[in-house]
């Protein structure tokens, strides 16, 4: 039975048997054991809203003792800026008829402790008829713990969004600054090592008139000669929290007088400096300022402030990561451009030369030295296919790529294809058929040459693994929104668990070792899915493959703009 259906229960007995006096006291006494042991405010009060009942669990909460309540009005243990709404609400309450209501459904409900401090709850208020009058008892538990968790949780799922939202080294810092205030302070300081040293890449405080004053100190980064949290952090791996900073503290820490000057304009009531780590690594150092006197940071304050740097440093990691990565593409576009420029030349003089030199020794018949220079010929051709498809990849890894779309046949793309390399074929004794579906024989709007492009280097792939006598079709089949392409050799297969990888690059040298680095079938995945098709492999080993892409229907025979 609750303590409210226990209450009620005795004031019925009473009423009803108003004799039975031992009985009950044995009752009441019952009651008031159950009332005594319960963790939650248990408060009674008259029609006159006079505390009539305060349990022990209402000592605790409220800080008040019984004797200082008993009598008094309710209103001591709310918020003044509710007591007037709080008497409506009881008056609203009694002529209703309700016997019970839950209290926090509708609205936040708050007490206020002894000595001042507001508090929130939940509560229920139950009315009791008795010979008297109505008693109203609350049973209201506080949830300040429950409502920090809450709390708690918000602030760090907001700022797991708000380190998610960019890669940008700057951006990830500046947003882990402004994310830490004000819940965890007035200013915020981010230190991070960098190719061996320390720097002071973030200052940012939550007063927008303070900005400049923190920006300044930016110039004075934690060094080696003077005493400094941040070091001390980084050195151990543990925070450190100073709930006191007095004046001596700063003075050792300043590092010239302007320097000093912007701590004390800033102020520094108490510090909490935790170490960014991510992957076993220490990144740098978040230092947290209070600058009100009344607040003082406490081993709360360090769990949270940990596990928000923990969030952040993977953040910080993965934005230094993509620095680096990009850094690295970078700096690879502008040697595949130097090296494409600079072997372009000679080779194109190579290929010139040994055409001249091939002419002279026909005149001469000196074949032995015409076959010479025929292997050099086709090396030549390799050379300056593979810069091209150096070239090729990073225009589709960059974006870069220009497509000029126009209405195409899918006859004529197939046809086309097939011309190119039938005398390729015909040399290794490989028949090449095409295969258009009649329902496939319409027109569709792509770049042509790219096109052809994926067909030479599908065909291309398949002339290099099928042997003399093999036959490779090159197919197009419709779908109901797109024409479906492929070509289908009948070579030695590929073993189903290289199949997720014949699209990455470089994996034929790696794999096959054939000729080449392994970029076509890279290539040949990028210019499809830049007009917006798919591309795959069926494959099985001793039976042959089968590469297909798809191309979307796309109405309008107009070219795309140039870029």
């Amino acid at each position: 039975m609750s303590h409210l259906s226990r209450l009620r229960h005795l004031l019925d007995r009473r009423d009803r048997e108003p004799s039975s006096d031992a009985a009950l006291r044995l009752s009441h006494a019952r009651f008031e054991r159950i009332v005594e042991i319960a963790a939650d405010a248990i408060i009674s009060v008259d029609e006159r809203e006079r505390i009539i009942l305060f349990n022990r669990g209402a000592e605790q909460i409220f800080g008040y003792g019984r004797e200082e309540v008993m009598g008094r009005p309710l209103d001591v243990l709310l918020p003044a800026r509710f007591r007037n709404r709080h008497s409506v609400h009881m008056a609203e309450f009694a002529a209703s008829g309700e016997v019970a209501r839950r209290m926090g459904e509708r609205r936040e409900i708050a007490g206020v402790r002894k000595g001042g401090s507001e508090f929130p709850a939940e509560a229920s208020i139950s009315r009791l008829e008795g010979p008297s009058g109505p008693v109203f008892t609350v049973v209201l538990r506080d949830i300040t713990e429950r409502k920090r968790v809450e709390e708690t949780q918000r602030f760090l799922a907001d700022a797991s969004a708000v380190l998610a939202r960019s890669l940008d080294y700057a951006d990830t810092l500046s947003g882990l600054a402004r994310v830490a205030l004000p819940r965890l302070g007035d200013w915020c300081v981010i230190d991070v090592l960098d190719d061996g040293s320390l720097r002071r890449l973030e200052v940012a405080h939550r007063d927008p008139d303070l900005e400049e004053v923190g920006a300044a100190l930016k110039r004075y980064p934690p060094v080696s000669t003077r005493p400094h949290p941040s070091l001390t952090v980084l050195e151990t791996g543990e925070p450190e929290l100073i709930e006191d900073v007095s004046d001596p503290f700063l003075e050792a820490l300043a590092a010239d007088a302007e320097h000093l000057a912007l701590l004390r304009r800033l102020g520094v009531s108490s510090l909490l400096v935790v170490p960014l780590v991510a992957r076993n690594r220490t990144l740098g150092a978040l230092a947290l300022v209070s600058s009100e006197a009344s607040r003082r940071y406490t081993s709360e304050d360090r769990l949270l402030a940990e596990e928000l740097a923990r969030r952040a440093a993977l953040a910080v990691d993965n934005a230094r990561l993509y620095r680096e990565a990009r850094d690295a593409i970078a700096a690879r576009d502008e040697v595949l451009s130097v090296v494409s420029h600079d072997l372009g030349n000679p080779l194109s003089a190579i290929r010139v030369a040994a055409r001249v030199m091939d002419r002279f020794l026909a005149e001469q018949a000196i074949d032995p030295a015409r076959a010479q220079l025929e292997a050099v010929r086709i090396a030549t051709l390799q050379m300056e296919r593979l810069i091209r498809d150096l070239l090729e990849i990073r225009r589709i890894e960059s974006g870069r790529l220009r497509l000029v779309r126009r209405r195409e046949l899918v006859a004529d793309l197939v046809g086309e294809a097939v011309r190119a390399l039938r005398p390729l074929t015909e040399e290794r004794d490989i028949r090449l058929e095409p295969r258009v579906h009649p329902e496939a024989a319409t027109g569709i709007r792509v770049d042509a040459d790219r096109i052809q492009q994926v067909f030479s280097n599908l065909i291309g792939n398949a002339i290099r693994f099928s042997s003399a006598g093999g036959t490779i079709h090159v197919e197009a089949d419709p779908g109901p929104d797109e024409v479906v392409f492929g070509v289908r050799d009948t070579g030695a297969g590929i073993p189903a668990e290289q199949l997720p990888h014949v699209f990455d690059r470089f994996w034929q040298a790696r794999q096959q070792g054939s000729h080449g680095i392994g970029l076509g079938l890279a290539i040949a995945k990028g210019l499809v899915e830049a007009h917006g098709g798919r591309i795959g492999v069926e494959s099985e080993v001793g039976r042959g493959s089968r590469f297909w892409f798809a191309l979307p229907l796309v109405s309008g025979d107009e070219s795309d703009p140039a870029p």
